[in-house]
């Protein structure tokens, strides 16, 4: 019973709920939300929130989104090796933070998977894939592999954070979904703004 109460908990949707239960929004929430279980985390935020959230997309693998979740755009696009849906999804994220005001409220949700679903390379495309096949084949791990991924990134490394930087964020990440998520933030690939920020 504790296996499976702790399996239960360590879900996304689950996971979601219970962060979200402990943080209020006081104003619109636009919802970002990249990774394999994103569409389930979205999914879940929407509802716990309900109205409050007035916008959102949602980036995850072929294949794993389940249907419609009001009031937010499902993309998808390519796993582990980024594609052209990746900068497109990627590019969409970035135009609707880029019309944020102070009167909205960021919740960005992220679970393993987000650091090659969501792109903007700073390279041509068929060069990062190219890249990413050569470090997937001899073995790299992933903390390695992006950590390459974040030099050639428009959006790793704090640069996608800058562009949310005047809004209220709320950015919960799950221990249950994967370490990954976490060791990406703590490695500045998304949120924490790195010395020398690209400008995109």
């Amino acid at each position: 019973k504790i296996i499976r109460k702790t399996l239960k908990e360590a879900m996304p949707d689950q996971a979601v709920e219970k962060a979200l239960r402990a943080r209020s929004f006081t104003k619109p929430v636009t919802l970002f939300s990249i990774g394999k279980a994103a569409w389930q985390m979205a999914s879940a935020a929407e509802r716990s929130l309900g109205n409050q959230i007035k916008q959102g997309i949602v980036l995850t693998k072929y294949g794993h989104s389940k249907g419609e979740i009001p009031r937010c755009e499902i993309l998808e696009a390519g796993h582990p090796v980024p594609d052209a849906n990746s900068v497109f999804g990627a590019q969409k994220m970035a135009g609707l933070a880029r019309s944020l005001t102070q009167n909205d409220q960021v919740l960005f949700l992220i679970s393993g998977g987000g650091s090659a679903l969501f792109e903007l390379p700073l390279v041509p495309l068929e060069e990062l894939q190219d890249i990413t096949r050569q470090l997937l084949a001899c073995g790299a791990e992933i903390t390695e592999i992006n950590l390459i991924r974040k030099r050639l990134s428009g959006v790793k490394g704090g640069s996608f954070a800058l562009r949310l930087r005047c809004f209220p964020l709320s950015c919960p990440m799950f221990l249950a979904i994967a370490w990954k998520a976490l060791r990406l933030v703590r490695r500045r690939r998304i949120l924490q703004p790195r010395s020398r920020p690209w400008k995109w």
